[in-house]
């Protein structure tokens, strides 16, 4: 989560909610559950209503952005719903100042779900459908609760309008990383290698190098990244040339020699044969 205060604005940046991860556990009147919102959930839900209001504590008379305006933008990528908003509210923007915003919050009417119970008698809600009614940021007057519900007129129906809050956490941020499948992750990193190497292909990665061959001389470079939200940066200044395995060749200011390590692995594989 990114909160950045400007004289006269406040800039908000980071993760609604995320997808395809349990929450924690929740109650209603039927008990407790544990629920997750399915991929293309919120895309979809921000497809059917193209003025997604961003409130203040839910409070309706507490407009600071939308989504018709372009002050608020709300979009799902691999992690789940992202809000990037711009308010010039002087309230939020003391409230930013004074380390008092506390949370995302949002409000939505679950149109499908379907709900199965775990080994431990706890009930499991996929929600496969929804329609997103608003997204509010949350200050410290309004203690964030992750569950909570209210009855509404809409359309002419009642409904029942669900909240979700997240609360403005550093851990949490680390807590959405491991929601990235292995393929998602291999898929940004080679994304971010080939725009460095566009004739190269990723190897290899762990938790903090990719492993790419830059297709030239099949030369194999050993690069840290770092990965915030889901944003990829590659520090190709700090690459280190691998030879398969062998040997590490450290890259430095001045040209490096490097047919000693080619001759080696040149002389291994005519062991090996």
């Amino acid at each position: 989560m990114k909160i950045e205060v400007r004289e006269n604005k406040v800039i908000i940046d980071g993760y609604v909610n995320a997808v395809e991860r349990f929450s924690k556990v929740l109650h209603d009147r039927d008990g407790n559950f544990i629920e997750k919102i399915m991929p293309k959930v919120f895309q979809r839900a921000l497809e059917k209503n193209d003025e997604v209001k961003v409130l203040l504590n839910h409070n309706y008379d507490k407009e600071l952005a939308n989504t018709k305006d372009g002050s608020a933008e709300l979009y799902e990528d691999n992690i789940g719903l992202r809000a990037k908003v711009e308010i010039t509210d002087k309230e939020v923007i003391e409230d930013a100042k004074n380390n008092k915003l506390t949370g995302w919050s949002f409000g939505f009417i679950c149109n499908k779900e379907e709900e199965t119970k775990n080994k431990d008698g706890i009930r499991e809600r996929v929600v496969q459908d929804i329609d997103l009614i608003e997204v509010s940021i949350l200050n410290s007057i309004k203690s964030p609760a992750y569950i909570a519900t209210s009855i509404e007129m809409r359309d002419g129906d009642v409904k029942e309008i669900e909240f979700r809050t997240e609360e403005f956490d550093s851990a949490s941020e680390q807590d959405l990383k491991p929601s990235l499948t292995s393929s998602q992750k291999r898929e940004l990193l080679s994304t971010e290698f080939l725009k460095i190497f566009e004739n190269g292909y990723l190897e290899d990665f762990d938790d903090n190098y990719i492993y790419g061959n830059t297709g030239e001389y099949q030369e194999v470079y050993k690069i840290p990244y770092t990965l915030e939200n889901s944003n990829i940066t590659l520090d190709s200044t700090n690459k280190i040339k691998v030879i398969r395995g062998y040997q590490e060749v450290r890259s430095i200011k001045k040209r490096v020699d490097y047919s000693k390590y080619d001759k080696r692995i040149q002389n291994l594989k005519e062991v090996n044969k």
